[in-house]
């Protein structure tokens, strides 16, 4: 799941940390795919602050929602479905169409949770900039990160940035998917094959939005309360 998604789960906790925690894992392997953190190993470590339990909390939160997600038929339907519409627009790519349906799925959940005003990206930016950065460098550090400078160049970026409201735009999830190729891949699309992705993404939408709350709902009843 993307951060909107996440974010879902966590919308209405007033707990900025939490909601830092519940996308920390995304944001850390965006800032660094070789950093590998894995706070469950230094559990007993975690609970001597408040903020800090926060921030693990929702990290929890996060690995249980993906696990629930990625195993769900919700997402093996869809994105066998989504592979089907895109794989004839990145033909002779070095794209893989199971690939990129995963990240249109995700992404189009994004677009209809702000599109039905399930989430704005102001409050989501919000929680992030209320969320203390020293108790981030902590968790961080009792996990044994030797440098947190990494991710605090990242998350500087990526607050300044504020795309994820872009979602709502077609054109913009078309541009998000190829960049996210991009790190993997070297390769050129057409416009004409550009604009395959967005018309494949705009169809599906239609179907999607139909039935796309029950994954949330199901998630919700999985999640842990507690840590």
């Amino acid at each position: 799941m993307n951060f909107l998604s996440h974010y879902y789960f966590e919308r209405y906790s007033h707990d900025p940390e939490l909601v830092v925690g519940s996308i920390l894992p995304d944001l850390v392997k965006n800032a660094d795919r070789d950093i590998n953190v894995l706070p469950q190993k230094f559990e007993e470590r975690l609970g001597g602050n408040p903020k800090v339990l926060s921030i693990y909390k929702g990290w929890i939160r996060h690995i249980e929602a993906d696990k629930y997600f990625h195993n769900s038929p919700f997402f093996y339907a869809h994105t066998h479905s989504l592979k089907t519409l895109l794989a004839p627009a990145v033909e002779g790519t070095a794209i893989r169409p199971s690939f990129l349906s995963h990240i249109a799925l995700e992404l189009l959940l994004d677009h209809l949770l702000l599109d039905n005003e399930l989430v704005h990206e102001f409050d989501f930016y919000r929680y992030l900039s209320l969320a203390d950065h020293e108790m981030i460098h902590r968790f961080l550090k009792l996990c044994e990160v030797p440098d947190t400078e990494f991710f605090f160049s990242y998350f500087s970026s990526f607050m300044a940035a504020r795309y994820v409201g872009s979602y709502r735009d077609f054109p913009q999830i078309t541009a998000a998917m190829i960049n996210i190729c991009g790190r993997l891949w070297e390769f050129e699309l057409t416009d004409m094959q550009t604009k395959g992705i967005t018309a494949a993404l705009t169809g599906y939408t239609s179907e999607l939005r139909e039935v796309f709350h029950t994954i949330f709902e199901s998630i919700q009843k999985e999640l842990p309360q507690s840590v």
